[in-house]
């Protein structure tokens, strides 16, 4: 297998997603920053971002991160952006390929299927998470940076999926952002970094 990480220009229609859904919302957000950059900076970031994926079987880049901007992208009618190869895999028949993922910790297993068939095949097939969205809005909100680690947006979501019911807060989303930090601190961030805005806020 080819270790070399390589860097190519893909349409993104042809991106396979690796996840179920996204948070729409989120995809949303994403399109008005798009939509707010000049030509030259968009440009810029196209440049500058390139989605990890691995090549895999029928020669076809599969989304490892990045699903929500490449979404929004596609939404916004962007047709190429930069891939960055990280694993050629693309010897493998589809269960194999599907199984290596997994085992390189490179494909979510919260709610995953578990064949390569059962995943979307294009990125306008994703089905919408609310609380993914939720989870994104909460980080902004409190303006921590992004947690690096291996799928925790998907762990925190399902965490808040179990917790919190998001019907009974849709018509005040003030009152669904209290819940789901005050849910999250007591559970994940009970050592919270300096960047958190909401620390010293009064949940009850």
């Amino acid at each position: 297998m080819d270790a070399v990480v390589k860097t190519v220009s893909v349409k993104l229609a042809q991106l396979r997603p690796t996840q179920m859904a996204v948070g729409y919302e989120e995809v949303g957000a994403k399109r008005a920053k798009w939509r707010a950059l000049a030509a030259e900076e968009k440009l810029r970031f196209l440049a500058s971002h390139p989605f990890p994926a691995a090549y895999g079987p029928g020669a076809q880049y599969f989304l490892i991160d990045g699903h929500h901007m490449a979404l929004a992208l596609l939404q916004e009618r962007v047709d190429l952006v930069s891939v960055r190869q990280i694993e050629d895999l693309s010897n493998l028949e589809a269960n194999q390929f599907f199984l290596a993922l997994r085992k390189r910790g490179l494909i979510c297993s919260s709610g995953a299927p578990q064949t390569l068939s059962a995943l979307p095949r294009v990125l306008q097939d994703l089905a919408d998470d609310p609380f993914r969205s939720l989870i994104a809005r909460l980080r902004r909100d409190c303006g921590c940076p992004k947690d690096h680690a291996p799928f925790a947006e998907f762990r925190w979501a399902d965490f808040l999926r179990v917790h919190l019911k998001l019907d009974l807060h849709r018509g005040d989303p003030a009152l669904v952002i209290k819940a789901a930090k005050k849910l999250i601190r007591e559970a994940w961030c009970k050592d919270p970094c300096a960047e958190c805005r909401c620390t010293k806020e009064a949940v009850s």
